[in-house]
C-alpha cells in the first residue's frame, strides 16, 4: 500500500518537481564532466634512477654489504583532472663481489630475504584519492601512523565530509633461516586494516578512528616454533582525534586512544558482556587469558599573539597501550609541557619548552624517574654575521627498590647540553664568496647518590671550524678542523680531525669534480691505545643532458690501531655508480604560436 501511495503521489503532485530534479542534476552532470575533462588530455612526468655499491676490505673485519644495487622510478600521469601518481623501487643485497656474476640480477628478482621492493599507485580526482600497492597512510599517532602496507586504501574529502579506509599486509612472514651463522626468529605475516570518519577542515575537525592488526597462525606452517618465543597477536585500537580553533588565534588539538593487545591468539577466551567496549569480548577482537588493556592522550593548547607563540602540552601513555599500526613510540611516559616561542622579532628568533616528565605510572617497575625538561633555541642574524644558541636540561630523581622490605635507593642524574653557533658570509672584490663557521658545545651528565653535588660521571666537549670558498671560475674549496674529547669514568679519548676539499666544474658546468680527503687520530693520555683512520674521496658528477646525469664516488679508507707494541692495519674500498633521470611527455600540449611571446619565454 505504501509503494503504490508513492508512485501515486510521484505520478500527480510531484510528477513537475521530479522534472525539475531530473533537469538539474543533468545540469550538475554536463558540469562534473567538464570539470572532469579539464585539463591536458593526457601528460606524464617523473624521475628513475640506478645504482651501484661495493665495498671490499683486506682485513678480517666486514662491515657493510659487499654488493648492492638500486632500481626506482616514480612517475605522475595526469588524466585531464585525474592525477595517478606511481612509484617503484627495488633494492637487493648479497654477497657477491661484483655485478657481473651470473645469478646477482636472478637474485634482485627472486632472492626474498634480500630484497626491498616497494610498487605502489595512488591516483586521486578532487576529493577522492585511492591508495593500491606498497603505500602508508597515516590516521593518527596512536592508530596507524605513516606504517607501509601492502594493499588498498582510499581517502575522501567531500566538503567536510571526511573518510579514509585501509586494508592490506602490514608485515611479510619470515621463516626461520637455519642457515645463518645466527638464526633469525621468525616472524608471522600481519595483516591489518582501519577507517577513519570524522567532520570539518583541516583547522577544525573531529575524527572517530578503528584500527586492528593480527598475525596469521598459519603463515609459518611447517616451522618448529618455540613455544615462549613466538605467538600470534592480535591488535584492536579505538581513537578521537580533533582540533578546534576556540577563539582567534587560541586553538586546542587532542587525541583519545584505547588499545587492546593479545599476546597469544591460542590462549583461552575470556567471555564478558556487557556492551561493545574493548574490554569486552565483540565481533571483532575477541578477549583472552593473555589481552591487556591500555589508554594514550595528548592534548595541546597553543595561543598565538602577533610574533609569540604560547602553549601548554600533556601527554600520557599506559605501559600498556600498543598499535600495530605505528613502528615505534615511547610508552609508560606521562608529560606536562610549557612552550614560548617568538619568530621574527627584530631578527631574533627563539623556541623554549619546560616540563615534567615521570614514568612507572601503574607502579610495577623496581625503578622510576621523575625528570625536570628544559630547552632553549635561539638565532639572532646582524646583516651577514648569524649568531646561534641551543641549550636543553634533563634533571631526573630515580627511585630503585632494593627489596621486598621497599629498601630504596635515591639517584639523581642531570644531563645538560649547551652549544653555540657562529657564522659569517662575505662577497670578495673579485666575486669570490666567502663563509666561516664555528660551532661548539658541552654535553655533561652527573649520577649523584642522594645529592645532586658530586663530579661528573661523563663530559663530552667538541668543536669544529670550517672554512668555504667558492670562486666565479667555478672553481670553489672547503677546510675543517675538528676536535672532540670525551671522558667517561675517568678515562679521557681525545679526537683530532683536519680535512679539505677542492672541486671544480668543467665544460660549462656539465661536469663537477671534487677530490677530498679527511684524517682523524684518537689517543688517551691515560691509555696505551690510539688510532688514526683517513678518508680519501673522489666524486664526479656528469650532466649528459638536461635531463640525465651519471655520478662516480670512490672512497678509500685506512685504518691503524695501535694497542702497546701491536699494530693493526686494514683498508677499506667503497665504489659506487648512478644514473638518473627525469622525463615529461605531454604530446597533447598546445605550442604558443605567439612570436613575441616565445622570444620572452626564451630571454
Amino acid at each position: 500500500m505504501i509503494l503504490i501511495f508513492c508512485l501515486v503521489f510521484w505520478n500527480t503532485n510531484g510528477h513537475s518537481q521530479n522534472i525539475e530534479d531530473l533537469l538539474n542534476r543533468k545540469k550538475d552532470s554536463t558540469s562534473f564532466i567538464k570539470n572532469m575533462l579539464s585539463g591536458d588530455p593526457f601528460s606524464v612526468t617523473g624521475n628513475y634512477g640506478l645504482s651501484l655499491r661495493s665495498y671490499n676490505t683486506d682485513g678480517e673485519m666486514v662491515r657493510q654489504t659487499p654488493l648492492s644495487s638500486t632500481l626506482y622510478a616514480n612517475a605522475t600521469a595526469k588524466l585531464y583532472s585525474i592525477t595517478i601518481p606511481v612509484s617503484f623501487i627495488l633494492n637487493n643485497l648479497d654477497n657477491f663481489s661484483h655485478p657481473f656474476h651470473k645469478e646477482y640480477f636472478q637474485g634482485m628478482l627472486s632472492n626474498q630475504r634480500n630484497r626491498l621492493s616497494r610498487l605502489g599507485i595512488s591516483p586521486y580526482y578532487k576529493w577522492i584519492k585511492v591508495h593500491a600497492g606498497h603505500r602508508y597512510m597515516n590516521f593518527s599517532n596512536y592508530t596507524l601512523s605513516n606504517h607501509n602496507f601492502l594493499g588498498a586504501g582510499i581517502e575522501l574529502t567531500p566538503g567536510k565530509l571526511r573518510f579514509a579506509a585501509m586494508a592490506g599486509r602490514l608485515v611479510k612472514a619470515e621463516p626461520i633461516d637455519l642457515a645463518l651463522d645466527r638464526p633469525n626468529l621468525p616472524v608471522y605475516r600481519r595483516e591489518g586494516w582501519g577507517f577513519k570518519a570524522g567532520y570539518g577542515t583541516n583547522s577544525d575537525f573531529i575524527d572517530f578512528i578503528l584500527f586492528r592488526a593480527k598475525d596469521d597462525a598459519n603463515s609459518l606452517e611447517n616451522q618448529v616454533i618455540t613455544e615462549g618465543i613466538l605467538q600470534p597477536e592480535e591488535n584492536l585500537v579505538m581513537a578521537i582525534k580533533g582540533q578546534k580553533v576556540i577563539v582567534k588565534n587560541l586553538q586546542i588539538d587532542f587525541e583519545l586512544a584505547r588499545s587492546g593487545r593479545t599476546r597469544n591468539m591460542n590462549d583461552d577466551r575470556v567471555e564478558r558482556s556487557g556492551g561493545l567496549s574493548l574490554d569486552y569480548s565483540n565481533p571483532i577482537f575477541r578477549r583472552r587469558t593473555s589481552t591487556s588493556y591500555g589508554n594514550a592522550a595528548t592534548a595541546n593548547l597553543t595561543y598565538r599573539l602577533g610574533k609569540i607563540q604560547l602553549g601548554a602540552g600533556y601527554q600520557r601513555i599506559d605501559p600498556q597501550f600498543r598499535t600495530f599500526g605505528a613502528y615505534f613510540f615511547n610508552d609508560d611516559i606521562e608529560n606536562y609541557t610549557a612552550q614560548l616561542s617568538g619568530f621574527g622579532i627584530k631578527n631574533f628568533s627563539f623556541t623554549g619548552t619546560a616540563g615534567l616528565q615521570r614514568n612507572n605510572l601503574d607502579g610495577s617497575r623496581q625503578a622510576s624517574y621523575r625528570r625536570f625538561i628544559s630547552a632553549l633555541n635561539a638565532n639572532y642574524q646582524v646583516k651577514t654575521w648569524i649568531f646561534g644558541v641551543n641549550y636543553s636540561n634533563f634533571n631526573s630523581t630515580i627511585n630503585y627498590v632494593l627489596s621486598q622490605d621497599q629498601d630504596s635507593l635515591k639517584v639523581v642524574i642531570v644531563t645538560s647540553d649547551v652549544s653555540g653557533n657562529i657564522s659569517k658570509s662575505l662577497t670578495g672584490n673579485n666575486g669570490a664568496m666567502h663563509n666561516f663557521n664555528l660551532r661548539g658545545g658541552l654535553q655533561k651528565v652527573n649520577q649523584n647518590l642522594e645529592t645532586p653535588a658530586g663530579n661528573p660521571a661523563t663530559n663530552m666537549y667538541y668543536a669544529n671550524l670550517g672554512y668555504n670558498l667558492r670562486l666565479k671560475s667555478d672553481w670553489n674549496g672547503n677546510i675543517n678542523l675538528d676536535y672532540n674529547q670525551n671522558s667517561l669514568s675517568g678515562i679521557r679519548q681525545d679526537r683530532y680531525g683536519i680535512g679539505g676539499k677542492i672541486g671544480r666544474s668543467l665544460f660549462k658546468k656539465k661536469l663537477d669534480l671534487a677530490l677530498g680527503t679527511q684524517a682523524y687520530r684518537g689517543s688517551s693520555p691515560s691509555d696505551i691505545r690510539s688510532s688514526m683512520q683517513t678518508n680519501s674521496s673522489l666524486k664526479a658528477n656528469w650532466k649528459i643532458s638536461k635531463l640525465q646525469a651519471l655520478q662516480f664516488q670512490l672512497n678509500v679508507i685506512q685504518n691503524t690501531r695501535i694497542t702497546g707494541s701491536s699494530t693493526d692495519k686494514f683498508s677499506e674500498l667503497i665504489a659506487s655508480i648512478g644514473f638518473n633521470g627525469r622525463f615529461e611527455y605531454k604530446p597533447f600540449v598546445k605550442k604558443n604560436t605567439n612570436p613575441k611571446i616565445d622570444q620572452k619565454d626564451e630571454k
